[in-house]
Protein backbone atom coordinates (compact mmCIF):
# COMPACT_ATOMS: atom_id res chain seq x y z
CA UNK A 1 0.00 0.00 0.00
CA UNK A 2 0.93 3.49 -0.74
CA UNK A 3 2.37 5.63 2.39
CA UNK A 4 0.55 8.56 1.31
CA UNK A 5 -1.95 9.90 3.62
CA UNK A 6 -5.91 10.19 2.56
CA UNK A 7 -8.29 13.34 3.57
CA UNK A 8 -9.94 12.25 6.88
CA UNK A 9 -12.92 13.72 4.99
CA UNK A 10 -14.42 14.24 1.60
CA UNK A 11 -17.03 16.96 0.64
CA UNK A 12 -20.53 16.03 1.56
CA UNK A 13 -21.97 14.40 -2.57
CA UNK A 14 -25.33 16.15 -3.83
CA UNK A 15 -27.98 14.20 -2.43
CA UNK A 16 -25.90 12.46 -0.24
CA UNK A 17 -24.11 11.30 2.92
CA UNK A 18 -20.89 12.46 3.67
CA UNK A 19 -18.24 9.64 3.38
CA UNK A 20 -14.45 8.99 3.87
CA UNK A 21 -12.00 7.68 1.89
CA UNK A 22 -9.38 5.47 4.01
CA UNK A 23 -6.45 3.00 3.15
CA UNK A 24 -7.37 -0.42 3.58
CA UNK A 25 -6.85 -2.09 6.99
CA UNK A 26 -6.62 -5.94 7.59
CA UNK A 27 -10.59 -6.22 8.56
CA UNK A 28 -11.57 -4.98 5.43
CA UNK A 29 -10.21 -8.44 3.39
CA UNK A 30 -13.22 -10.09 2.85
CA UNK A 31 -15.95 -7.61 2.12
CA UNK A 32 -13.61 -5.39 -0.07
CA UNK A 33 -14.36 -9.30 -2.67
CA UNK A 34 -18.36 -9.22 -1.60
CA UNK A 35 -17.93 -5.05 -2.30
CA UNK A 36 -16.58 -5.90 -6.37
CA UNK A 37 -18.98 -8.66 -6.85
CA UNK A 38 -22.28 -6.88 -6.22
CA UNK A 39 -21.01 -4.33 -7.83
CA UNK A 40 -20.15 -5.67 -10.92
CA UNK A 41 -23.03 -7.76 -10.50
CA UNK A 42 -25.53 -4.66 -10.63
CA UNK A 43 -24.00 -3.69 -14.27
CA UNK A 44 -25.70 -6.27 -15.53
CA UNK A 45 -23.91 -8.73 -18.14
CA UNK A 46 -22.00 -6.34 -20.15
CA UNK A 47 -21.96 -9.26 -23.27
CA UNK A 48 -23.63 -12.28 -24.21
CA UNK A 49 -20.21 -14.47 -22.53
CA UNK A 50 -20.48 -12.34 -19.48
CA UNK A 51 -24.49 -14.19 -18.87
CA UNK A 52 -22.47 -17.19 -19.24
CA UNK A 53 -22.96 -18.69 -15.32
CA UNK A 54 -19.21 -20.50 -15.52
CA UNK A 55 -17.71 -17.08 -16.37
CA UNK A 56 -19.81 -15.15 -13.70
CA UNK A 57 -18.52 -18.13 -11.37
CA UNK A 58 -15.37 -17.12 -11.98
CA UNK A 59 -15.98 -13.56 -11.78
CA UNK A 60 -17.10 -14.05 -8.25
CA UNK A 61 -14.08 -16.48 -7.62
CA UNK A 62 -11.59 -13.48 -8.84
CA UNK A 63 -13.33 -11.12 -6.40
CA UNK A 64 -13.65 -12.95 -3.80
CA UNK A 65 -9.60 -13.89 -4.05
CA UNK A 66 -8.17 -10.21 -4.71
CA UNK A 67 -7.81 -8.99 -1.56
CA UNK A 68 -5.60 -11.72 -0.67
CA UNK A 69 -3.38 -10.56 -4.15
CA UNK A 70 -0.29 -8.19 -3.83
CA UNK A 71 -2.13 -4.55 -4.80
CA UNK A 72 0.07 -2.05 -3.99
CA UNK A 73 -2.39 0.65 -3.20
CA UNK A 74 -6.04 -0.05 -1.97
CA UNK A 75 -8.39 2.77 -0.85
CA UNK A 76 -11.78 2.15 0.65
CA UNK A 77 -14.87 4.54 0.12
CA UNK A 78 -17.08 4.47 3.14
CA UNK A 79 -20.35 5.74 4.41
CA UNK A 80 -21.60 5.71 8.16
CA UNK A 81 -18.79 3.03 8.85
CA UNK A 82 -20.07 1.09 5.94
CA UNK A 83 -17.46 -0.03 2.89
CA UNK A 84 -19.72 1.44 -0.14
CA UNK A 85 -16.62 1.20 -2.72
CA UNK A 86 -13.18 0.90 -3.41
CA UNK A 87 -10.47 1.35 -5.92
CA UNK A 88 -7.13 -0.09 -6.21
CA UNK A 89 -3.68 -0.17 -8.82
CA UNK A 90 -2.63 -3.65 -8.70
CA UNK A 91 0.29 -3.53 -10.91
CA UNK A 92 1.48 -0.44 -12.68
CA UNK A 93 1.60 2.23 -10.69
CA UNK A 94 -0.16 4.60 -13.51
CA UNK A 95 -3.32 2.04 -13.87
CA UNK A 96 -5.57 2.21 -11.58
CA UNK A 97 -6.73 -1.30 -12.18
CA UNK A 98 -10.15 -1.40 -10.31
CA UNK A 99 -12.93 1.04 -8.74
CA UNK A 100 -16.12 -0.41 -7.67
CA UNK A 101 -19.07 1.04 -5.76
CA UNK A 102 -22.02 -0.93 -4.22
CA UNK A 103 -25.62 -0.10 -6.04
CA UNK A 104 -26.82 2.37 -3.25
CA UNK A 105 -23.98 4.28 -2.98
CA UNK A 106 -23.71 5.01 -7.00
CA UNK A 107 -24.40 8.58 -8.18
CA UNK A 108 -23.08 10.24 -5.36
CA UNK A 109 -19.65 11.31 -6.11
CA UNK A 110 -17.82 8.08 -3.83
CA UNK A 111 -16.56 6.85 -7.61
CA UNK A 112 -14.98 10.25 -8.60
CA UNK A 113 -13.61 10.97 -5.04
CA UNK A 114 -11.63 7.18 -5.51
CA UNK A 115 -10.32 8.34 -9.11
CA UNK A 116 -9.38 11.59 -8.07
CA UNK A 117 -7.58 10.05 -5.37
CA UNK A 118 -5.43 7.81 -7.20
CA UNK A 119 -4.93 10.63 -9.73
CA UNK A 120 -3.72 12.77 -6.70
CA UNK A 121 -1.71 10.18 -5.47
CA UNK A 122 -0.14 9.25 -8.83
CA UNK A 123 0.91 13.30 -9.58
CA UNK A 124 2.50 13.33 -6.26
CA UNK A 125 4.60 10.57 -7.14
CA UNK A 126 5.91 12.07 -10.51
CA UNK A 127 3.63 10.28 -12.82
CA UNK A 128 2.87 11.63 -15.94
CA UNK A 129 -0.20 9.75 -16.85
CA UNK A 130 -3.37 8.17 -14.97
CA UNK A 131 -4.86 4.66 -16.97
CA UNK A 132 -7.77 3.25 -16.69
CA UNK A 133 -9.84 0.47 -18.30
CA UNK A 134 -13.56 -0.82 -18.56
CA UNK A 135 -15.54 -2.75 -20.71
CA UNK A 136 -16.50 -1.09 -24.13
CA UNK A 137 -20.46 -1.56 -23.24
CA UNK A 138 -20.13 -0.32 -19.55
CA UNK A 139 -21.06 3.42 -20.61
CA UNK A 140 -21.91 4.67 -17.12
CA UNK A 141 -18.00 3.79 -16.05
CA UNK A 142 -16.32 5.34 -19.25
CA UNK A 143 -18.98 8.54 -18.79
CA UNK A 144 -17.63 9.18 -14.78
CA UNK A 145 -13.86 8.96 -16.24
CA UNK A 146 -14.63 11.31 -18.82
CA UNK A 147 -15.90 13.80 -16.03
CA UNK A 148 -12.75 12.92 -14.31
CA UNK A 149 -10.61 14.10 -17.30
CA UNK A 150 -9.91 10.58 -19.02
CA UNK A 151 -9.89 10.08 -22.91
CA UNK A 152 -10.40 7.50 -24.77
CA UNK A 153 -6.83 5.97 -26.12
CA UNK A 154 -7.75 2.28 -27.09
CA UNK A 155 -10.33 0.08 -27.81
CA UNK A 156 -9.82 -3.50 -28.48
CA UNK A 157 -10.09 -7.28 -27.19
CA UNK A 158 -8.19 -8.29 -24.03
CA UNK A 159 -7.73 -11.63 -22.27
CA UNK A 160 -8.47 -11.36 -18.61
CA UNK A 161 -6.19 -14.24 -17.04
CA UNK A 162 -8.87 -14.15 -13.88
CA UNK A 163 -12.06 -15.28 -16.00
CA UNK A 164 -10.07 -16.67 -18.72
CA UNK A 165 -12.16 -14.32 -21.55
CA UNK A 166 -11.32 -12.18 -23.91
CA UNK A 167 -13.29 -9.26 -23.66
CA UNK A 168 -13.96 -5.94 -25.22
CA UNK A 169 -12.15 -3.21 -22.98
CA UNK A 170 -11.83 0.78 -23.63
CA UNK A 171 -8.91 2.13 -21.95
CA UNK A 172 -8.74 5.81 -20.85
CA UNK A 173 -5.71 8.24 -20.18
CA UNK A 174 -5.42 11.37 -18.33
CA UNK A 175 -2.50 13.91 -18.37
CA UNK A 176 -0.99 14.62 -14.41
CA UNK A 177 1.51 17.14 -15.22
Amino acid sequence: MSSSKLPENSPRPSGGEPFILREMRQADLERIGLVGWESWRSTGPLDRSMADPAVAQRVRDAFLSFPFCQARDVVIAEVDGVMAGWGARKTSPELISDIWVLPDFQRRGIGRALVTSFCDRMRGEGLRQALISTHQNNFAAQALYRHCGFETVWRGMERDAAIELDIAKVRLRRFLL
